[in-house]
């Protein structure tokens, strides 16, 4: 039997000094990120950590990459994450990230905007 397991991480605030204006990278500001990570495999796993994605371990690493700017984009912040998950957890068949940013710089009421990115294996 073929199951699927999905791992996620949601509204992951992380502050970050990403955008294309200097005040953004000067300042800085919030964003909010979701992780969604798809393992599929044939049987149920073991009752380890061995066997399963740490979602401590990507929260972590979603900030360090973060950390590791400033993007002018938060395409890239999105794409890094991707990589650095399919990278650090081989288990990982397909990763979707999220990125939103409520304070974007424009002169539109809104919540949010944002990108979402997915990744799979070959």
């Amino acid at each position: 039997m073929r199951r699927t397991e999905r791992v996620f991480v949601e509204n992951l605030g992380i502050h970050g000094f990403h955008g294309l204006i200097a005040e953004e990278k000067s300042l800085g500001q919030k964003f909010y990120a979701d992780i969604e990570c798809l393992v599929a495999r044939d049987e149920a796993p073991s009752d380890t950590m061995k066997d399963a994605v740490d979602y401590g371990k990507v929260c972590d690493l979603a900030h360090d990459i973060s950390a590791s700017g400033p993007f002018n984009l938060i395409e890239t912040l999105a794409e890094r994450i991707g990589h650095g998950v399919m990278e650090t957890f081989p288990l990982v068949s397909t990763v979707r990230v999220r990125i939103r940013k409520p304070n974007a710089p424009i002169r539109h009421f809104l919540d949010h905007v944002g990108v979402e990115i997915e990744l799979s294996r070959d």
